[in-house]
């Protein structure tokens, strides 16, 4: 491609990303400062239309003042362009700092030790966290079969929902919904323990455990890397400082989920990917090895793991330096796990993933078109859709911060009859693209306002968001078979006192930033972009996984959940030491250097 053009691409590329988030930006002020009180949920276009002058000087205030901070951001990432150096420190607590930076970034148990000292008051008042109701599902999928399920408990399977044309006829109820090969590793460790213990909770403390340690060694690994590539001093305080100052990252690394391992394995893995590409010296097998467990770990944590490693590595052929490398470490690996969780779904071991969780976006659309609209559809798409869906329930069930209510997820103290799960079929679903495509463009307004409800709050840095913090209620209680899962006794007074005076904390705009998910998201964000406006070198290869990633929060059940963006929150710290390095590496080959221990 020719220079200029690719100048041009580059440019547009990152001012594009400016005008999203400046965008995100201003409809949240729109939603908070010039939408109605008493309206039932907010509708952009409606309020837009209703107070236009207002609205465009919003965002063209948004707009500028994100536009200034770019264009900064741009001229400091330029001069960063040849590495960073920082003269040596002066002051006796300066050159004090100066030497504990430079001992946490030298080996990879330093800085996990550091990591663990600095989130010590966290740790503390909240280990070994709590299970949430997704954990549960998952050891009630390895531990019970169908049968097990009776007198009104409700199985995995309907509280997803999963559509009964998908279940198989034997009494096992493993799963994909969440991803299978973590399904295992839960539901192992807690088989474990009640075989060894007659307790569940012994299994709940080794993993919430194992957690924490995976996400210090990670950091601590991170960071050794990465040591070694970026020379100042006061950009790896910079690093460690933003994930000391990171609480949030403390408390999901102790939770039951699944988002906080592949974000750990993210971290790790974004290291090793920056060690292959500006390590002065070709690596060894000590790296192919390490980033072939790491690629596991991050493809068997997500479901979109996967795609990611298989869209990196391809990414990477681009790089002239051993560039069919990434297709062992990475898409192989990545390969490897989504094949042998298909043929198991072909064989009937397992039940695949449901298609409307797919669809969230598309759901919402037509719930709320539904709703604004009750005669929007024609004859026969009601009649076509019907089949999937009770249109009604599925209007009624309309909520613009989550899309579980359409999807009749939840127990059945909440579920909803909208999607008729235990009826529908396959080829029900063949008119569905079409419908909502004729929904969308007859009512294009209340279209774009489900789409805007669904996406922008992920990129609004003033935005609270929902389900940041872990759910770490003090009154939730969950008994699986004839073990409880929760509430978990230590701790149980002070992790739920901690969780609400982080909520306080998060309720104050001041103190908002230290615990908000959005606003290293939209660091992550602009920092990418402007990496790419001023080319540096391998800016894309940053921006890509970070890039995919946006686009599977604004696909998630939530509008605004905290777990599906920990890849941000974690990797901003990694992401300040990427574009420290220094872009005149020389470009070598590893083809016949020995191996590094």
């Amino acid at each position: 491609m020719p220079p200029g053009l690719t100048k041009f691409c580059a440019a547009v590329a990152g001012w594009v990303a400016v005008v999203v988030v400046a965008t995100a930006t201003a409809i949240g002020f729109i939603a908070r400062f010039l939408a109605p009180d008493d309206a039932p949920y907010f509708l952009l276009t409606a309020v837009v239309a209703d107070r236009p002058v207002a609205s465009l000087l919003v965002w063209a205030l948004c707009l500028a003042a994100y536009a200034v901070l770019f264009r900064w951001t741009c001229r400091w990432l330029d001069r960063w362009r040849h590495g960073v150096t920082s003269r040596p420190a002066q002051g006796v607590w300066t050159r004090r700092l100066e030497r504990a930076v430079t001992w946490v970034f030298a080996r990879w148990w330093h800085g996990a030790v550091a990591v663990a000292v600095l989130w010590s008051p966290w740790i503390l008042l909240s280990w070994p966290g709590q299970p949430n109701p997704d954990f549960a599902r998952m050891i009630g999928e390895f531990l019970l079969e169908r049968s097990d399920f009776t007198d009104g408990v409700i199985a995995p399977y309907e509280a997803y929902p999963t559509s009964h044309y998908l279940l198989p006829d034997s009494e096992r109820i493993w799963s994909n919904h969440h991803n299978f090969y973590l399904m295992l590793y839960y539901g192992a460790v807690t088989k474990a323990s009640i075989v060894l213990f007659d307790s569940a909770m012994p299994g709940i403390f080794l993993l919430s455990t194992l957690s924490l340690i995976f996400t210090l060694v990670a950091f601590g690994r991170a960071f050794s890397i990465l040591g070694r590539l970026v020379t100042s001093w006061k950009v790896r305080a910079l690093a460690l400082a933003v994930v000391a100052g990171s609480p949030l990252i403390a408390v999901w690394s102790m939770s039951h989920t699944k988002n906080h391992l592949f974000a750990a394995a993210f971290v790790w893995w974004l290291a090793l990917v920056a060690q292959y590409v500006h390590s002065p010296k070709p690596v060894g097998r000590r790296w192919y090895v390490e980033t072939t467990v790491i690629s596991l770990a991050v493809a068997v944590s997500v479901l979109f793991g996967w795609i990611l490693l298989v869209v990196q590595a391809l990414v990477m052929l681009g790089v002239r330096r051993g560039r069919f490398a990434p297709l062992a470490v990475m898409a192989v690996p990545a390969l490897l796990v989504h094949g042998t969780v298909s043929a198991a779904v072909a064989f009937g071991v397992l039940i695949p993933g449901d298609p409307i969780e797919t669809k969230g976006v598309q759901l919402q659309q037509l719930a709320l078109i539904l709703r604004e609209h009750p005669d929007a559809l024609s004859t026969e798409d009601r009649e076509a859709l019907s089949r999937i869906f009770d249109l009604e329930a599925m209007a009624a069930a309309y909520d613009p911060d989550i899309s579980d209510p359409v999807k009749s997820t939840g127990p059945y103290a909440k579920k909803t009859e909208s999607f008729r799960y235990q009826t529908v079929q396959p080829e029900d679903w063949d008119d569905f693209t079409g419908i909502w495509l004729r929904a969308g463009a007859e009512h294009p307004d209340t279209f774009v306002d489900a789409l805007v409800a669904k996406s922008y709050r992920y990129l609004d840095p003033f935005d609270q968001g929902t389900h940041w913090y872990p759910p770490w209620k003090g009154d939730y209680e969950r008994v699986v078979g004839d073990h409880s899962i929760a509430p978990v006794p230590v701790n149980d007074a002070a992790r739920p006192a901690l969780r609400e005076w982080a909520g306080g904390c998060y309720s104050a705009e001041l103190c908002r930033p230290l615990l908000s998910h959005s606003v290293r998201t939209v660091a992550v964000v602009l920092l990418c972009a402007a990496a790419i406006v001023v080319r540096r070198r391998f800016a894309w290869l940053w921006a890509m996984p970070f890039a995919l990633q946006v686009g599977i929060v604004a696909m998630s059940p939530l509008a605004a959940g905290g777990r599906y963006a920990l890849g941000f929150t974690y990797g901003l710290a990694v992401v300040v030491l990427l574009m420290a390095m220094d872009d005149r590496q020389p470009e070598q080959t590893p083809a016949e250097v020995p191996a590094s221990g």
